[in-house]
């Protein structure tokens, strides 16, 4: 009758060290969970970044108008009534 007892001490045991490790709120759970929140806070802390450039992109092309020209001379290749453009191929040797 004993030897039963222990079979099942040792059943239930190895039960709650699976559980323990593999469950839903195992160990290996928690691990992934703490790689999801660092992969998150290094994705939030870039954003944040983009967003503080974007801002003072913004309060630069407000306060001065010249740099809205600059910019869509560069990114749109616009020009004014009467320029002319002229554009040089580098070689490659």
């Amino acid at each position: 009758m004993r030897l039963g007892y222990r079979w099942k001490g040792f059943l239930v045991g190895l039960i709650l060290a699976y559980l323990f490790v593999c469950g839903n709120r195992g160990l290996f759970r928690l691990y992934q969970l703490h790689q999801d929140k660092s992969s998150l806070t290094e994705q939030i802390s870039q954003l944040q970044s983009e967003v503080l450039n974007y801002q003072n992109e913004y309060k630069r092309f407000n306060q001065d108008p010249s740099a809205i020209e600059k910019r869509a001379r560069e990114e749109l290749n616009l020009v004014k009534p009467g320029e002319m453009v002229y554009r040089f191929e580098s070689s490659s040797r």
